[in-house]
């Protein structure tokens, strides 16, 4: 039976539920943000932690993603194709100068 309020199906007899990573995986992360606001509404210097840890990921998200236009900025400039034809180019005239 589909059970809309929870995204999910609620089983009405003989069945059974196979593993659900993601489902497990959501519910930890709701308990762990739960806790994390009990702590902070007890602890003015949690929620200042908290925001600096925040803060400095964020910056270090930043800067991965940064890294990786300019990796893939990187790659968009190389001509593959022009590198292969000078390759069979220098390859023909190896065999040349070989006969030769």
């Amino acid at each position: 039976q589909t059970d809309p309020e929870n995204t999910d199906y609620t089983m009405e007899h003989g069945a059974t539920r196979n593993f659900q990573a993601e489902k497990l995986l959501e519910e930890e992360e709701k308990r762990m943000q739960k806790e994390r606001e009990e702590e902070e509404l007890n602890n003015p210097m949690k929620v200042l932690e908290n925001r600096t840890k925040d803060s400095k990921l964020e910056m270090e998200i930043l800067e991965n993603l940064q890294e990786l236009k300019e990796l893939n900025q990187r790659q968009a400039n190389v001509d593959f194709e022009a590198m292969l034809k000078q390759y069979k180019e220098l390859e023909e005239e190896q065999r040349r100068k070989e006969q030769e």
